[in-house]
């Protein structure tokens, strides 16, 4: 039970931030059973219960229905196809996945909006709790080091944001301008600095669902890394190596499996379950006001029933055919010789059928899914035994999803010490990810080097959420991305052509939503949409 550890003191922080959302002069008293604004923070209790419900945004934002960061940034990627029922199922993700989305893409508007519900809810701890004892102190850690992962993705994804670190105190404060990027990196950065001292090491950590030391560390260094201030941040990775707090498990099939779940390869993940025996009834609230614990998505991009899918003896259950594998990442896998990693991550319609599964509807002329090349994704995928199959599976999906593993702390290492010029370090480090894939080390250099980088981090990550913001900030995404959902597979051998798909030089940045300009006179909109 993943998520129990936090469900008393999620109840105690709901009242909190609904009193803080009503004006001070709407009750002359205090509602019976609630804690005024100026009372509440005070005990460890309070202020665990306020830093719950910023840890709860992330669960949302990565598990909503129709509209999650992961699926967000996977859509973006050149990993999937948009998939579905048809044409027109999810018009919104099919904007995304294609390069077509404007300023009204309510998936787009959701996720920055929803953001800064994290980025308040962090705010009003860091601004209420006071530091007078250690569990304060790690409290205020952790919600600092939540925030610059909230404003990491504004950043990284819509570049110039309002950069918003304390709770407004009066209604002229909410219109805020778009701070220079300059300025939102030296936030995060400032954030994790200030945290990492107060924050407890993994193996000291009594929930493992929560931000460590370790974490905030590495993810110090990815954000240098990002800044391209490269020698900074191979300290900030090499800090967490030497730690000796994590390490690769030996088989890369299961890294991203239920069993393995705050292992000793991860250094933060998202916590969902598949205990909550959820129904159609009261999947999106259930009875005590909590938001939904555990994930779609892992059944919206299970492959496709209705007559196509049937996993035989694979332990896939049927989804909702969305993201499907695109023929590129199958290919880049087969170009390497990466058979572990490709079977870790990519079934093939042989390979199901061996199985004595299938894929292809025989009402349907015998054809494949739409959007689909005859390819099944495998991570974080629908698993028969990661859901409740007592209850209703297509709700109960509790794989977490993984924020950060250590083997991408090697690869963003390695990264960091080749751009600065210490291929010596930067050798040992790629070829320990490759030698768990079973591939021979490299002995390479250099702008070589670098490209060998590149192209591990998108055979080990793939389908993890991490290959769009890597091509964004190589400056490779205008080149790789340029025939992006230009021809889609309608599953019978034939494609519908999109002429207006494909990644565009003004995409390197998402638009801000146009609700968001039109409440905020004070913001202005990213070039070309």
């Amino acid at each position: 039970m993943k998520t129990k550890v936090f469900k008393n003191i999620i109840l105690t922080a709901l009242f909190v931030f609904i009193l803080s959302g009503c004006q001070k002069d709407f009750l002359d008293t205090t509602p019976e059973g609630k804690i005024p604004m100026d009372e509440f923070y005070k005990t460890d209790q309070q202020a665990e219960g306020a830093l719950m419900a910023v840890y709860d945004i992330f669960q949302s934002l990565n598990a909503r229905p129709w509209s999650s960061m992961w699926m967000l940034k996977t859509l973006l990627s050149d990993e999937v196809y948009t998939g579905g029922g048809g044409r027109g199922d999810q018009p919104d993700y099919e904007e995304i996945n294609e390069f077509r989305f404007g300023a009204s893409n309510p998936v787009i508007s959701w996720l920055f909006q929803f953001s800064y519900q994290g980025i308040y809810r962090a705010n009003l701890v860091i601004q209420n709790v006071k530091p007078d004892d250690a569990v304060k102190k790690r409290i205020i850690a952790e919600a600092k080091t939540l925030r610059a992962m909230y404003y990491f993705d504004l950043v990284t994804l819509w570049g110039k944001v309002p950069l918003v670190t304390k709770p407004a105190s009066s209604p002229s404060e909410y219109n805020q301008p778009r701070a220079e990027v300059s300025d939102i990196w030296a936030q995060i950065d400032k954030d994790l600095e200030e945290a990492i001292p107060d924050l407890p090491l993994k193996s000291e950590e009594e929930y493992p669902a929560r931000v460590s030391k370790g974490f905030a560390e590495a993810f110090l260094g990815k954000s240098l890394l990002y800044q391209k201030k490269y020698a900074e941040a191979a300290k900030e990775f090499q800090l967490v190596i030497d730690s000796q707090q994590y390490g690769l498990i030996p088989n890369y099939a299961d890294r991203l499996r239920i069993n393995n779940e705050f292992g000793k390869e991860s250094l933060f993940e998202i916590s969902y379950t598949k205990d909550e025996k959820y129904n159609w009834d009261n999947f999106y609230w259930s009875p005590d006001g909590r938001i939904e614990e555990s994930n779609i998505h892992w059944e919206l991009c299970g492959p496709r029933g209705d007559g196509w899918f049937e996993g035989g003896s694979t332990g896939l259950l049927a989804g909702w055919g969305f993201g499907y594998p695109d023929s590129t990442i199958y290919e880049a896998f087969i170009q390497a010789g990466d058979t572990v990693r490709r079977k870790a991550s990519i079934m093939t319609e042989a390979e199901l059928k061996s199985f004595g599964g299938k894929i292809r509807n025989a009402d349907q002329n015998n054809s494949l899914p739409w959007s689909c090349v005859g390819l099944i994704r495998l991570k974080y995928a629908s698993y028969a035994s990661e859901t409740d199959t007592t209850a209703t599976p297509e709700l109960n999906y509790g794989t977490n999803l993984r924020i950060m593993e250590y083997d991408d702390v090697l690869l963003m290492a390695a990264e960091a010490y080749n751009r600065s010029g210490q291929d010596d370090k930067a050798l040992p480090l790629i070829n320990q990810v490759r030698k768990r894939a079973l591939l021979p080390d490299l002995n390479l250099s250099g702008d070589a080097l670098f490209e060998a980088i590149k192209n591990e981090r998108r055979l080990e990550l793939a389908f993890e959420g991490v290959r769009y913001q890597d091509l964004i900030r190589w400056g490779d995404a205008e080149k790789v991305l340029a025939n992006q959902g230009k021809e889609i597979p309608r599953g019978d051998g034939t494609y519908l052509s999109v002429p207006d798909a494909g990644f565009k030089s003004y995409n390197v940045l998402l638009p801000i939503p146009e609700q968001e300009i039109m409440v905020n006179p004070l913001c202005t909109q990213n070039p070309g949409y």
